[in-house]
């Protein structure tokens, strides 16, 4: 029989989380620190595993790859947006993953970090589907690059706006294509939140295609330098 704790209680304090959005500082935290925080408590308090936990949840993880799908659903009816920026996208694109690569490594190393917690942060900028399949496959821990994963995501969130407001950045092309490249699903359902439904599109385009790149130039360039 299957075990409907961890679905049960991802919904319920997630649904729940939303709601703080009216309570003042913890409406600026998306939901999903909200909800994860709890989430570790509760597992805490009642002493139950993250295995058993993981293993219940399971099939909202399987969710993620189609809801990442339809959240860039408006794409359909701005493909001519698309083409008229085709040349930022593309240069965007590659611009973004070797950024997102080289700067993770560098600093890693700099900081004298081991080669397998390295290659789990590498993907970072990717959705997590993806990202955690990136590092599986290079070696990596994936529950490492689940949470820095979501962690990157949440940044891009709460601070990916403000900055580019603060450096003057207007344009809803180049601010979906910065967020999305950068804070995958999560700081896409932020533009989705402000009803900027261009950054949507520009967000959802890139956090597939980046996490693609990604896909073919993470194994390449840790192969390249070590």
């Amino acid at each position: 029989m299957i075990n409907p704790l961890g679905f049960i209680l991802t919904v319920g304090l997630y649904e729940s989380a939303k709601w703080c959005k009216k309570v003042p500082l913890l409406g600026k935290l998306p939901p999903i620190v909200i909800a994860g925080t709890l989430i570790i408590f509760i597992l805490k308090f009642f002493n139950i595993s993250f295995e058993t936990y993981n293993e219940s949840a399971s099939y909202i993880t399987l969710m993620l790859i189609p809801a990442t799908v339809a959240l860039g659903y408006p794409i359909y009816k701005h493909y001519k947006l698309l083409l008229h920026n085709k040349r930022i996208i593309y240069s965007g694109f590659f611009v973004a993953s070797f950024v997102a690569i080289s700067t993770t490594y560098i600093t890693a190393k700099l900081c004298h970090t081991d080669l397998g917690v390295i290659i789990s942060m590498l993907p970072k900028s990717v959705t997590a589907p993806i990202a955690v399949e990136i590092s599986k496959n290079m070696g990596g821990v994936p529950e490492l690059t689940a949470c820095i994963v979501v962690l990157t995501g949440v940044f891009g969130a709460i601070l990916g706006h403000k900055i580019l407001s603060l450096i003057h950045v207007k344009s809803d092309v180049a601010i979906g294509l910065s967020i999305g490249a950068t804070s995958h699903v999560i700081g896409t359902s932020r533009c989705a939140e402000k009803g900027r439904e261009y950054q949507v599109v520009m967000a959802s385009v890139a956090l597939v295609i980046v996490g693609i790149v990604t896909a073919i130039a993470a194994p390449i360039f840790v192969n390249l330098v070590n």
